[in-house]
């Protein structure tokens, strides 16, 4: 533990400002995509992924500091980069398509 004017710091460095990688964990990206799936809930995304809301919440604030971006910042980013899959609201191929796609055309 670190000392700070005379009293323990319990906090990780992990949680002090900017100390954080720019690179977002795995468990990170599955709570945002539960967040998504729960329609923005934090109870329902808690238990989706078996943690607690509290837990949810830190995660969601991880990545914004981490990345720089809003909660819908990430959402919209992660959907448009292909790196937040919901599967929820993922649209089946069509058959054409997957036909198309198996062909090599």
């Amino acid at each position: 533990m670190a000392r700070r004017g005379g009293k323990a710091s319990r906090m990780r460095a992990g949680y002090l400002r900017g100390a954080l990688s720019r690179c977002a964990t795995q468990r990170q990206m599955d709570v945002l995509a539960a967040y998504v799936a729960a329609g923005g809930s934090v109870p329902d995304a808690a238990d989706l992924v078996g943690i607690r809301p509290s837990t949810v919440k830190r995660h969601l604030a991880d990545l914004r500091v981490r990345l720089g971006l809003s909660t819908e910042q990430l959402i919209y980013s992660g959907r448009a980069e292909g790196w937040l899959v919901v599967p929820s609201l993922e649209r089946p191929l069509e058959a054409s398509t997957r036909d198309r796609h198996a062909a090599g055309d």
